[in-house]
């Protein structure tokens, strides 16, 4: 069960691919021991017969609060999880209280008569007006209410949030220099294109124009789409850190102060198509401003700037992809998959097209042909953890245990800041009975997780059934 937050602000960074929708086998895995549709599979050799359970009808008991004494977490961030178990269906009402102002900040129900057993709660770190919570000492009280209105005694346990710097947020719209767009620019390939800049930002102080490429920042290597993704993450807020540049073939290096990922992104709306209309040929300003658009969450006006593209470049891997992108955004699975098709045709080794095309192979339930997909992608990038992870939920669902959990550590490894690593990985030693070890890791993917829908299903179907 997840607790909804409100949120001030929404973190903002540039998707590698757009609509990363996962498929039903990436959201949740039965245990081990049923099907899927939550039966016992028939069995070979000696059976033990099983009785039930009368369900429980005495007064509700709640026991056993499970919350760490110091919650550590990013500022803008911050949740935690805390559990506990039910004698029988309640309704919980978590209260959490500042200590140091002696009154309650946030008060949370749960849905009505929770099913009696272990619950879970992934609680956001923030007051009833959606804020974050400070720094210090609090105070949490649950209590429990059957159908009849009997209640149980509530368990209270006091906690010291502690809030590590906030993220940092890039004002610069990039989009990969992948070997296409350098050959256009006649510059070498890698890294990120600079193609859109925010007004006096810190990315324009720091001498940054439209066309640079950036090669590494924050002291990290950024050629591949996958590392540029992992870094971002790992952009402190309001910190000085190097940034490395390439303007043509002379290499540049400057210094960035990022403001925190709550501020709101610099709009590009208006930017892009300026750019266009002076650049009408150049793959990076047409791939920048329909990502643009599909990141704005309109891909009906990121495909009418693909169909004013000149046919020549439409056909390219890179069109092929961006389309691919934009009818996977719109949720037609089967159009995007024969665009992302036609664009690994053009360029087999074009990693974001490779990985679009595992995504929606998975969510067609062709999960045997997404395995090469993804390993394609992994080969193309190595370094890119959202390609990684998602090999680990394919070879977990056409049961490669163990080469899922190597993929998913991988995935971990390249970006420690990345749910599905660890939900892949908690999940892949969960299939293999290393229960202990699958929930601890399934419990930090949730930690990372903003959608609240995926969360609570994952809670529900994994982490309450499986939990030592």
């Amino acid at each position: 069960m997840v607790i909804a937050m409100r949120r001030s602000a929404l973190l903002a960074v540039p998707l590698t691919i757009a609509a990363l929708a996962l498929p039903s086998w990436a959201v949740a895995q039965p245990a081990p021991g049923t099907t899927s549709t939550g039966t016992t599979p028939a069995a070979t050799g000696t059976t033990t017969p099983t009785t039930s359970t009368p369900a429980y009808t005495g007064p509700p008991r709640i026991s056993g609060l499970r919350l760490r004494s110091v919650v550590k977490a990013q500022q803008g961030h911050a949740r935690f999880v805390l559990g506990l178990k039910s004698a029988g269906p309640v309704t919980v009402t978590i209260k959490i209280t500042s200590l140091k102002e002696k009154k309650v900040v946030r008060t949370i129900t749960s849905a009505p008569n929770r099913p009696g057993g272990q619950v879970w709660f992934l609680v956001q770190a923030v007051n009833d007006q959606g804020y974050q919570l400070p720094n210090g000492a609090y105070s949490v009280s649950i209590s429990a209410t059957d159908a009849q209105g009997r209640t149980a005694k509530a368990l209270k346990r006091n906690f010291k949030l502690e809030l590590t710097p906030p993220r940092g947020r890039l004002d610069g719209f990039t989009v990969p220099n992948l070997p296409a767009i350098a050959r256009q620019l006649k510059i070498p390939e890698g890294g990120q294109l600079v193609t859109a800049l925010g007004p006096k930002g810190v990315l324009v102080t720091a001498g940054l124009r439209r066309g640079d490429v950036i090669t590494k920042i924050n002291s990290l290597d950024v050629t591949t789409p996958g590392q540029w993704t992992a870094a971002l993450k790992t952009l402190p807020a309001d910190t000085p850190v190097p940034v490395e540049f390439r303007r043509g073939t002379e290499v540049r290096t400057g210094t960035i102060s990022v403001p925190a990922d709550w501020n709101p992104a610099p709009s590009y709306e208006k930017t892009f198509p300026v750019l266009v209309k002076r650049n009408p040929g150049k793959l990076g300003y047409l791939l920048a401003a329909a990502r643009d658009r599909i990141e704005a969450g309109k891909p009906d006006d990121a495909q009418k700037l693909f169909d004013k593209w000149p046919k020549g470049l439409q056909s390219t891997g890179v069109g092929q992809m961006l389309q691919g992108e934009i009818l996977l955004d719109k949720d037609d699975l089967k159009g995007a998959l024969a665009a992302y098709n036609r664009a690994v045709k053009a360029d087999p080794n074009l990693a974001p097209a490779l990985l679009g095309q595992g995504l929606v192979l998975s969510r067609l339930d062709r999960t045997d042909e997404a395995v090469p997909a993804f390993q394609a992608a992994v080969t193309a990038d190595p370094g890119n953890a959202i390609a990684q992870a998602f090999l680990a939920y394919a070879l977990i669902a056409t049961d490669q245990f163990d080469a899922a959990i190597a993929a998913a550590t991988e995935a971990v490894r390249l970006d420690a800041n990345y749910e599905d690593g660890y939900v892949a990985l908690g999940l892949a030693l969960i299939a293999t009975n290393q229960k202990a070890k699958g929930v601890a890791e399934l419990k930090k993917g949730l930690l990372l997780i903003s959608d609240d829908k995926r969360a609570t299903q994952l809670i529900t179907d994994n982490l309450e059934p499986n939990h030592p």
